[in-house]
């Protein structure tokens, strides 16, 4: 896993799930979220649903791609409400470095840089819904 940016650095996080929903970032970060979010597109990534667990998470799949919200220049501060959203100290999920490709910046997608929560240790690693 590639190191982290210096904890002064705004982030990006690409997001799948819950998080895609305004309200909830919101509720997430605990106030209105300010910055920019992309239509996004991740490749190398499949979202998996599981009837042993409520919420969705990404597993690496090489064929894979996941439809999605990049939300830009979060603070340190934000990243960590996020992590504490995401249960990543008990291991729900860990958050990884992607690169995303993002729509609405132009006729053609960028590329960004970006962190994106993905299946924990204590989530199943299988790909089977």
């Amino acid at each position: 896993m590639d190191a982290d940016p210096p904890a002064h650095v705004a982030k990006h996080v690409f997001a799948y799930g819950t998080l895609v929903d305004p309200r909830c970032l919101e509720e997430a970060l605990g106030h209105k979220h300010l910055g920019e979010r992309l239509a996004a597109r991740l490749t190398g990534w499949s979202r998996v649903t599981s009837v042993s667990y409520p919420y969705p998470y990404i597993v690496e799949t090489p064929s894979g791609v996941v439809d999605g919200v990049l939300v830009m220049d979060l603070s340190p501060l934000e990243i960590d409400a996020l992590d504490r959203y995401e249960d990543v100290e008990a291991g729900v999920y860990r958050r990884q470095p992607v690169e995303v490709e993002a729509f609405g910046c132009g006729r053609l997608p960028y590329r960004f840089q970006a962190q994106a929560y993905v299946a924990g240790p204590a989530l199943p690693r299988s790909t089977a819904s």
